[in-house]
């Protein structure tokens, strides 16, 4: 997916190179936008990768204690609320699915709705939208 966004994202900035070289400023200003949101979704993918990767390593602690360890938390959160904020990915709904039946349901909608101290990564906030308040 990052690999097609970047693709995507390259053809978009040869375009908008191509409308200011013709003097279609006002057009270029509004797809700088697009740019600009594409970037932070291939942003988010980098960061997603690195959470997955990181549980994925800690399965085994994450197997053998009931509430989510505490070095695992902003990984965990942060994949949790990416799940519907990236609905391109669908195996993050699966993952959150997981994560609903081992943490529970008020666990995982504290991190979706990003209630203070949910644990969720503030970048990934900042990346795919959304109120960063009270995130601790």
């Amino acid at each position: 997916m990052k690999n097609k966004k970047g693709v995507q994202l390259n053809q978009m900035k040869r375009e908008l190179a191509q409308l200011l070289e013709t003097g279609q400023e006002r057009t270029a200003r509004i797809r700088v936008e697009h740019v600009i949101r594409e970037e932070k979704m291939v942003a988010t993918y980098d960061l997603i990768k690195i959470y997955c990767e990181f549980i994925v390593g800690r399965l085994s602690i994450i197997e053998s204690q009931k509430t989510c360890p505490v070095d695992l938390k902003e990984a965990v959160t942060s994949v949790i609320c990416a799940a519907p904020r990236c609905s391109d990915i669908s195996e993050l709904y699966d993952v959150r699915k997981q994560f609903t039946a081992k943490y529970g349901k008020d666990f995982v909608s504290a991190a979706i709705e990003l209630h203070p101290d949910c644990g969720v990564s503030r970048m990934l906030v900042l990346f795919v939208g959304g109120s960063h308040e009270g995130l601790g």
